[in-house]
């Protein structure tokens, strides 16, 4: 009991002749107060559960090492922390630039596909975009596997034609 309060003697002590110094040397590092306030807590936590090895006469200067060195790590963190986020912020643009680019290609598609008339239109569609073979069209369609070539030949003939046309022209 008597070195129970031995030591929050001792503790207190410490405390109060050095948070502020603490307090103020972590701020002109960091510059930020709730950060300061974080490392000063940690550090008397610390001095806290170790006061039966604290030594009186280097406490100052091991306490304003402490400080120095969590107010470094913190900074090491931040800028980390800084950096991921400026990545992930780069990175989610690049993403977003590349999705845009590709749904304009993919409107520009549909915009050329719906100026095809029935059944062009259903054909390539199957053909191109649902993969199917010539084959398996002619039999979904009931028609001959050579007319389903020929919708197909006519269709990207007229692509060709509609997209050298407007290719240097915006879609609207």
């Amino acid at each position: 009991m008597i070195r129970e309060i031995l030591y929050q003697h001792r503790f207190e002590k410490i405390y109060g002749d050095n948070y502020s110094r603490l307090y103020y040397f972590a701020l002109s590092i960091l510059a930020n107060e709730d950060d300061c306030r974080d490392i000063i807590d940690d550090i008397f936590l610390n001095v806290w559960n170790n006061i039966a090895s604290i030594d009186m006469a280097n406490v100052g200067t091991y306490l304003m090492s402490a400080v120095r060195n969590k107010a470094i790590d913190r900074m090491r963190r931040d800028k980390l922390h800084r950096q991921y986020s400026e990545d992930y912020i780069r990175h989610a643009t690049e993403l977003y630039t590349d999705y845009s680019a590709e749904l304009e290609k993919d409107q520009m598609v549909e915009e050329m596909l719906d100026r095809l008339s029935p059944p062009t239109d259903e054909i390539l569609r199957l053909c191109y975009l649902e993969r199917k073979k010539y084959s398996e069209v002619a039999e979904m369609m009931n028609i001959s596997p050579n007319t389903v070539k020929k919708h197909i030949s006519k269709a990207l003939k007229m692509l060709r034609e509609i997209y050298n046309g407007e290719k240097n022209t915006p879609f609207k």
